[in-house]
Parts: structure tokens; sequence; C-alpha cells
């Protein structure tokens, strides 16, 4: 195992490169420790590998759960529940007049309530900044500024930029597809330059986050290691 240097003797360069690349290493790392972990729980059930070739790792043919345990079905904090106050109330009135005696029913009051939890209309929405300007009686003009991240004729707004940057970077889709999956759900494609353009913007606005979290780590004090023996 590589033996970690003495921090005490190196620059504040060399120990933010250091924690780059400590940092990078982790991530590499964690990676691969998944992807070994996702082969490894591979089977018959869940993938196109025969029986046969289960091995240790084959699967339970009946269920594990001993009597006492959890109820079979949704638990408790993972179903939905009503709210107190709906976005929007659809009434479902009963017929003015009964049929047995064609009386009239009068007022109508509220017997049962039914909720349904779904996704508003996933479109994109368009927000158009006009500037004004006036000119005085001395004949001096006046205008309006646009807002300083207001500076095309036509851009993609942050919620848009940060959704595709949550796409590629924590989600980690393609390009292509990042941007397919924007015109999939908001009716916004999205070119691979653009998204690339949003995760470089979000790089630096989170810069100073990224450079604290590395401060951080080069304070922790390091634990001695000791070699592995073959």
């Amino acid at each position: 195992m590589q033996q970690l240097p003495d921090l005490s003797t190196l620059s504040s360069t060399q120990r933010d490169a250091l924690t780059l690349e400590l940092w990078t290493m982790v991530q590499t790392l964690t990676v691969q420790i998944n992807e070994l972990q996702a082969r490894r729980n591979l089977n018959n059930r869940n993938s196109s590998k025969p029986p046969s070739s289960d091995g240790p790792n084959k699967p339970q043919p009946q269920s594990l759960r001993k009597a006492g345990q959890r109820s079979v079905g949704g638990q408790k904090g993972h179903t939905l529940s009503q709210v107190a106050e709906p976005n929007v109330v659809i009434t479902h009135a009963p017929p003015e007049h009964c049929d047995v005696c064609h009386g009239s029913l009068g007022q109508a009051s509220v017997m049962e309530s039914r909720q349904v939890h779904d996704l508003p209309d996933l479109r994109y929405q368009v927000t158009e900044h006009r500037v004004l300007q006036a000119i005085c009686n001395c004949g001096k003009t006046h205008r309006g500024a646009f807002p300083p991240n207001v500076t095309a004729a036509v851009q993609h707004g942050p919620r848009a930029k940060a959704a595709a940057v949550y796409l590629s970077q924590y989600q980690m889709l393609p390009l292509k597809r990042t941007g397919q999956v924007m015109g999939d759900l908001f009716d916004m494609p999205m070119s691979e330059a653009t998204i690339l353009s949003a995760n470089a913007e979000a790089a630096q606005l989170l810069a100073p986050t990224v450079t604290a979290i590395a401060q951080e780590l080069v304070n922790q004090p390091i634990q001695p290691t000791t070699r592995l023996r073959r």
C-alpha cells in the first residue's frame, strides 16, 4: 500500500493536489465497488443468466419473512395519505331530482372524498422580460435594465439547467439521453453542448463549496496506516 506523505511537509498547492487525487481515487473505487456488487447480485431472476449459473447467489424459492414481521403490502411511511388542502377539487353531485318520487333533492353535502396524487403537466414555462424606456421632457432617454442572468434573446432558465445537471451528473445519464429525457418529460430537448455548458456553470458555482470540502479533508488528522503483508 502506498504510504501517504506527511502533510506538514507539503505546501498548500501540494496539499490541494493530494486532496484532489484522493477524492478522484475515492470516486473511482466507489464506482468499481458498485459495479462489482451489482454483478455479484445478478441471478436468473434479474438478468438473462440461466438458473444453473446462480451458484451460491441462487435466490431462495420462498419468502424469508418470519411470522410476526411486517405484513405484505405497502408499509407505513411509504403509502399515500390525504392532504388537508388539495390543489384541485372536483365535485360529483347527485341528480337534482329523486328517481322514485321525482321530488327535488335540495342542497347536497360532502359524503366521502377520495384524492388522486399525480404529476402536473410537465411542460416548460416561458417568461419574457421586456425593457421599457421613457423620454424626459428635457430630451434624455431612460431605459430599464434586464436582470444580470438574462443575457440572450432566448435562453434556458436556472431550473431547466439544474434538471439537466441532475440527470447527467447524479443520475449519470449520457449527454444524449439527458437531452432526450428533457424533451420527453418537459418538451424541452437539449443539445449536448447546452448540457455541457450547464455542467460547467454548475461546477463554477459549486467551486467554493468543493474547495471548502477539500480543505476540511486536508485539516482532518490522518490515521497511521499499516502495510499489508502478502
